[in-house]
């Protein structure tokens, strides 16, 4: 079987949603295939991730990788979708106190250590990032969660500035969370750079929003 070839089937693919297991059997199952495919990835990457792989580690047979998944982007696009909507509650969270009036920049720095934060704390969350940037099939979710995280954000940005329109505010936000995401990125391998580079972004980020927002 040629499921993890990246053709279209392949890509039509990482939108299904998997079988949900009835029995334990089966959930215990899946979450071997997912903590399968966590430390995989972390030890070869996205591209020498094969569903053979995955189902030896997990000590499962293929076929019941194949009854819940129908290749492995589907696998990578769970553990993805996870991770992503970890990354967005994160951000939102930090910042909900804007619409109560807090000054922004404390929020701020929190919601960007938050994210940060989250890649190290999370198992096999570095290497999910890196399959969502190397793989086309994955790359739409990452944009998909920062247009949604933007969505989300732009109305505690009106909150703190409120001559701010709609589509300003978004604009605004989603330039933050995509800057936030790439540059972290950037630096996912090597810790000490990430460090660094991580006040370098919250001090960029604070002076673009000082513009806008004021305070």
């Amino acid at each position: 079987m040629q499921e993890d070839s990246p053709d279209a089937t392949a890509r039509a693919g990482t939108a299904a949603l998997r079988r949900v297991p009835r029995q334990e059997r089966g959930r215990r199952a899946v979450e071997s295939v997912l903590a399968a495919t966590s430390e995989l990835l972390e030890e070869s990457g996205f591209d020498s991730l094969t569903t053979a792989l995955i189902a030896e580690r997990a000590g499962v047979n293929i076929a019941t990788v194949y009854r819940y998944y129908p290749n492995k982007f589907t696998i990578v696009r769970e553990l993805a979708v996870e991770l992503e909507e970890e990354r967005s509650i994160a951000a939102v969270s930090a910042l909900r106190v804007l619409e109560d009036g807090a000054n922004w920049r404390e929020p701020v720095r929190h919601a960007i250590t938050a994210v940060a934060d989250l890649r190290t704390s999370r198992p096999g969350a570095r290497a999910i990032r890196r399959a969502l940037q190397s793989s086309a099939e994955l790359w739409d979710l990452d944009h998909e969660v920062n247009a949604r995280t933007a969505r989300a954000i732009s109305r505690f940005l009106r909150a703190v500035q409120p001559t701010l329109g709609e589509a300003e505010a978004r604009n605004i936000a989603l330039t933050v969370v995509t800057t936030v995401a790439s540059l972290l990125d950037l630096t996912i391998d090597d810790a000490e750079q990430e460090a660094s580079v991580q006040a370098e972004l919250i001090s960029m980020v604070e002076a673009y929003l000082a513009k806008r927002l004021g305070g």
